[in-house]
C-alpha cells in the first residue's frame, strides 16, 4: 500500500533582494514526504535548505509554487486558519529559542496558554518533560541547563500542541557529538512511538545517517539528488553527495593514508587499487575468499569499514587486487553480479565494468 503523503512541495521558488541583488534561494523544488518518514535535507550553508523547509509552515512565503501540508493548501489559508494549521507542525531550532526568564515548565506550557485549563496544562507539561527526560528539572531555568537539555526543552515545547510533523532546523548544530547523538536518538524514539513525521535540516551527513530513512541533497537552491538512505549511500551519483558520504565514513582520510602505503606506491602494472562498496546481503558473501578460490585473484585489504544503516549492513573496502587481466575481468563480473560497486582509485583509464 502506498504511504500517505503529508508534505508535498510543488515547484517551490523563493527569491528576494539582498544588498540590491536578487537572490534565488530556492529554485523550483519539488519535495514529497510520507507519513512516518524521517526525511533528511542536507547541504552546505547557503544551499537553501532552511528556506525551503520554512515554506512548509509558511514562515517563509514562496514567490512561486504550492505548499500542500496534511491535506491543506497552505497558501490558500487566511491568517486565522494558518495559525491553526501551524499547530500541527512543530519546529525546533539551532539556538533553542527559550525564554530565559521562565522556568522549563513555563517554556513548555507557553504554546498551551489560553487553549487549556491550568490542570490540563500541568498534566501535559509533566508528561512532555518525562518524555524528553527532564521531569526532574521542571522548576529550573534555561541558564541552569546544558545545551542538550535546552534542546530537549525545545523539543517538548514543539510537541505541546500534539503536532503530526516536526521540523528540525539545524537543531543539533550547536551541540557536541555525544549530545547530538542523544538528541537524534530522542527524535528517532518520537518517530517510532508517536508516529511523528520528521523533516531534518542539517549540514552533517552523520546526522542523516543515524536516523533518516530518506535523504535529499541540496546545492544552490536545488535538490540535486534524493532517495532512500541506503540507495544514496550505496550508489551516490552527484559529486557533492559522494563528498558528504566520504567525509562521514572518513574515507577521504583513509584513502590519503592508504596512498602512502608501499603496496600502493609500488603497484605492479596488473594490480588494481579499488574501492568496493556493498550493502545488505552482499556482506554475507565471503568476497575476498571467493576472489582467491574461484578466480585466482588476491586481495590486499588496506581499509575496511562496516556500518549499520536502517538496520542494514553497509560496507566499504579499499583493496589492491592482483591477478592476470583475464582473472581480474572475471572477478569484476563476479563482484557486480553480487551487487558490489567497484570504483577504480588508481587513475587507470580502464575502469572495472
Amino acid at each position: 500500500m502506498a504511504s500517505e503523503t503529508v508534505i508535498e512541495l510543488q515547484q517551490i521558488d523563493v527569491q528576494f533582494s539582498e544588498k540590491g541583488q536578487e537572490v534565488h534561494a530556492v529554485d523550483h523544488v519539488d519535495l514529497t514526504v510520507s507519513r512516518g518518514d524521517i526525511y533528511g535535507i542536507v547541504g552546505y550553508s547557503g544551499a537553501g535548505k532552511s528556506t525551503l523547509v520554512r515554506t512548509i509552515n509558511l514562515l517563509q512565503r514562496p514567490t512561486g509554487g504550492k505548499s500542500l501540508v496534511l491535506g491543506q493548501d497552505m497558501l490558500s489559508l487566511n491568517a486565522k486558519q494558518l495559525r491553526q494549521e501551524r499547530q500541527r507542525i512543530g519546529m525546533i531550532f539551532q539556538h533553542f529559542n527559550l525564554m530565559n526568564s521562565r522556568t522549563i515548565a513555563e517554556n513548555v506550557a507557553f504554546p498551551l496558554k489560553g487553549h487549556k485549563s491550568k490542570a490540563e496544562i500541568k498534566a501535559k507539561v509533566d508528561s512532555l518533560l518525562k518524555l524528553v527526560g527532564l521531569d526532574e528539572r521542571a522548576d529550573a531555568y534555561p541558564a541552569e541547563l546544558s545545551g542538550g537539555q535546552k534542546q530537549r526543552v525545545g523539543i517538548a515545547r514543539a510537541l505541546a500542541s500534539d503536532p503530526e510533523i516536526l521540523i528540525s532546523d539545524e537543531a543539533t548544530s550547536a551541540l557536541d557529538p555525544k549530545t547530538t547523538s542523544s538528541i537524534l536518538d530522542l527524535l528517532k524514539h518520537l518517530n517510532e512511538t508517536l508516529g511523528l513525521t520528521i523533516v531534518l535540516i542539517t549540514h552533517e551527513m552523520e546526522a542523516v545517517k543515524q536516523i533518516c530513512n530518506k535523504v535529499a541533497v541540496m546545492d544552490a537552491g536545488r535538490i540535486i539528488e534524493r532517495g532512500d538512505l541506503l540507495q544514496i549511500f550505496a550508489q551516490p551519483k552527484e559529486q557533492l553527495t559522494k563528498d558528504f558520504i566520504d567525509t562521514t565514513i572518513q574515507l577521504d582520510a583513509a584513502l590519503e593514508a592508504v596512498r602512502q602505503e608501499p603496496a600502493v606506491q609500488n603497484l605492479a602494472p596488473s594490480d588494481r587499487l579499488l574501492r568496493l562498496t556493498y550493502v545488505g546481503a552482499s556482506t554475507d558473501q565471503p568476497l575476498v575468499a571467493t576472489l582467491f578460490k574461484d578466480y585466482q585473484v588476491t586481495a590486499n585489504i588496506l581499509f575496511g569499514d562496516i556500518q549499520i544503516l536502517q538496520g542494514t549492513p553497509f560496507g566499504n573496502l579499499i583493496v589492491v587486487l592482483s591477478g592476470t587481466s583475464a582473472d581480474l575481468a572475471r572477478a569484476f563480473t563476479y563482484l557486480h553480479d553480487n551487487d558490489v560497486t567497484v570504483v577504480a582509485l588508481d587513475g587507470k583509464e580502464e575502469t572495472p565494468a
